[in-house]
């Protein structure tokens, strides 16, 4: 109980409650900035977490963290363009949403749906987080390769319209992301090697610039071409109400629990990330809505359990990567490495030792993501009212923002690297060209995305998995987790295949 208070009192205090409000409000503003991520955002507040104590500069950095996660939804929902890769799958119903003047619902549910998913994820770290973490380390790299080819499979389920031409984009996707070197051989893999040798193509296509080109820049050129043939006129955003009405959330039950399951378990898998956990519990959503006997919005059809679904994983993911984290020193994402890192040079050592002689750090970790969360929830729900008016600009001032932010967003991903950040960029607007004339040709983007994603994942621990196996490509037949992994991916191929026949 003393420990228990000791961590209650660490956290709330004026001082600490003033900087996670602080680390909040600047995660909120670099996940609503397109290619500024989480992981960017900790890293920025990391010195300054050093010169405060060591719980004070944890919440700090949770503070940003629960901050960015979150606020990637506002461009996602307005704009159509993911503020960072945790935020795609929302753009499909909240953008459709805003276009059918409905912003104002879709940002409040994202909130709602956000602050649900960190909440869950926050009672399962305190509760489960030992067990769920030996649970994780029997995810070796069969198992991680199968999780991956269940992802791609989803693009037979968000290809559902023309199947050829998503498998067609998917494998584009699957081709980028094996761009670089060879992760066993450290052999070069990209068109005209001799040449290319000592240009940043050596280290394969960044996700970041990938997604503003193919998600941001392709709309810009898009809007472009539709202000010239006077097609368009900015929405009519309409923000009468921002709380989605609780029966109908209440109606989502299977959706959020499912959600919460899926973003704590795949966050809590180390290498996976959130992008994984937004497109699986979006697919179930989509299959759960799809039976008329839950009377459920059709997901894909611009409906809030669209956004309620991606957005609760999404969060449901912060709270799942810390429970490796704190349980055995491992990050769940590049976000949590950071913070690891943080840990680890304030004489915080994860693990046994932690819960064992810290459990006061431990509580005040706990009360800082919960504090976290409720400051996300506030300043989201504040700010609903204030965010459609960025829809009120002209859209002729309005496209070249966004494109100037998409160029920004790319450029400061690499830092002082000047050769790479204008590589990215120049990736990002290639990706900005390519994105454009698919959209105009009918071809779907997200399996571009998918594959770019969880090409390389899967690749590499197909390979170490069959390496370690002594050649035996039977040994994805030999894992029981790995089994129930390929099952899922098959049923998720057939299942839209016969609906679609039927």
């Amino acid at each position: 109980m003393e420990e228990l208070i000791s961590g209650f009192l660490q956290i709330f205090n004026v001082g600490t409650i003033l900087w996670v409000a602080l680390g909040e409000v600047l995660g909120i503003v670099l996940g609503a900035l397109p290619g500024l991520t989480a992981t960017m955002g900790i890293a920025l507040m990391v010195p300054i977490s050093f010169q405060l104590s060591k719980a004070t500069g944890i919440a700090l950095l949770l503070g940003v963290y629960c901050g960015a996660v979150s606020g990637a939804s506002i461009p996602a929902i307005l704009l159509g363009i993911p503020g960072n890769p945790n935020a795609i799958a929302t753009v499909y119903d909240g953008h459709a949403m805003t276009k059918k003047g409905l912003a104002g619902q879709a940002l409040g549910g994202a909130v709602v749906a956000s602050f649900i998913g960190g909440i869950a994820s926050l009672i399962i770290l305190v509760l489960f987080s030992p067990l769920i973490a030996k649970i994780t380390l029997a995810f070796g790299p069969a198992e991680k390769a199968c999780l991956a080819m269940v992802g791609l499979t989803i693009i037979a389920s968000v290809s559902t319209k023309n199947l050829a031409k998503g498998i067609l984009t998917g494998l584009l996707g699957l081709s980028l992301s094996l761009l670089g070197t060879d992760p066993f051989s450290n052999a070069l893999r990209i068109p005209f090697p001799d040449l290319l040798a000592k240009t940043p193509l050596t280290s394969g296509i960044n996700l970041i610039p990938a997604l503003i080109g193919l998600f941001g820049i392709s709309q810009v050129l898009f809007d472009l071409e539709r202000i010239k043939q006077g097609h368009i006129a900015p929405p009519q955003v309409k923000i009468d109400r921002v709380f989605p009405p609780l029966k109908k959330i209440a109606r989502m039950w299977r959706i959020i629990i499912e959600s919460i399951g899926i973003g704590t378990l795949i966050g809590a898998i180390p290498g996976t990330g959130a992008s994984i956990a937004v497109f699986l519990s979006y697919e179930r959503a989509k299959n759960i809505t799809s039976s008329p006997k839950w009377k459920l919005g059709k997901v894909g059809s611009g409906c809030l359990e669209g956004v309620i679904a991606p957005e609760v994983a999404n969060n449901a993911v912060t709270g799942g990567a810390l429970i490796p984290a704190l349980s055995l020193g491992i990050p769940g994402d590049a976000a949590t490495a950071v913070l690891l890192g943080a840990l680890l040079i304030k004489g915080v050592v994860p693990g046994y030792q932690l819960f064992s002689q810290e459990m006061s750090l431990v509580y005040a970790i706990f009360f800082a993501l919960f504090l976290s969360n409720v400051f996300m929830f506030t300043f989201q729900i504040l700010g609903v009212r204030l965010f459609p008016k960025v829809l009120a600009v002209p859209m002729a001032i309005l496209i070249p923002i966004i494109l100037v932010l998409s160029l920004i967003g790319s450029y400061a991903i690499q830092g002082q690297a000047i050769l790479s950040a204008i590589f990215d960029m120049g990736v990002a607007l290639a990706l900005g060209i390519l994105g454009y004339f698919l959209k105009k040709g009918g071809y779907p983007i997200a399996p571009i995305v998918l594959g770019l994603i969880l090409g390389g994942m899967f690749e590499e621990n197909f390979r170490r998995a069959v390496k370690l196996a002594g050649g035996n490509y039977f040994v994805f037949f030999t894992k029981p987790i790995a089994i129930l992994f390929i099952a899922l991916a098959i049923f998720s191929v057939v299942l839209p295949l016969l609906k679609k026949r039927k």
